[in-house]
């Protein structure tokens, strides 16, 4: 008995889950709206990853002839992974969008 009410309860909320989708317009606003805020993580990801460029650089100086670099090293790697992030979550959304990366949407 108590299967067949989690059942029943389960097709239910399915039911209403379908019954309350948003319009394709509301669809298309909650889209751009995404890729407007993707954009602005792109560009402040640029822009930082510019930062952490000219402060390995200033770390590389700091170490001196003798030192090895690998704070500055670990500085370049990790500021283009980060950017490598940023601009993949850019990507992905853009081929989403596209329909290249279908969703389905049940």
């Amino acid at each position: 008995m108590r299967q067949l009410f989690t059942i029943l309860a389960l097709g239910a909320a399915a039911f209403l889950s379908l019954a309350a989708a948003p319009a394709l317009e509301e669809q298309q606003e909650m889209l751009d709206a995404f890729d407007t805020a993707l954009t602005a993580v792109a560009v402040a990801a640029s822009g930082l990853a510019l930062f952490g460029l000219v402060w390995a650089g200033f770390l590389l100086m700091a170490d001196g002839v003798e030192g090895r670099g690998s704070r500055a090293r670990s500085a370049v790697f990790l500021t283009i992974a980060g950017l490598g992030v940023a601009l993949s979550a850019k990507g992905l959304a853009v081929l989403i969008s596209a329909g290249v990366i279908p969703i389905p949407i049940p």
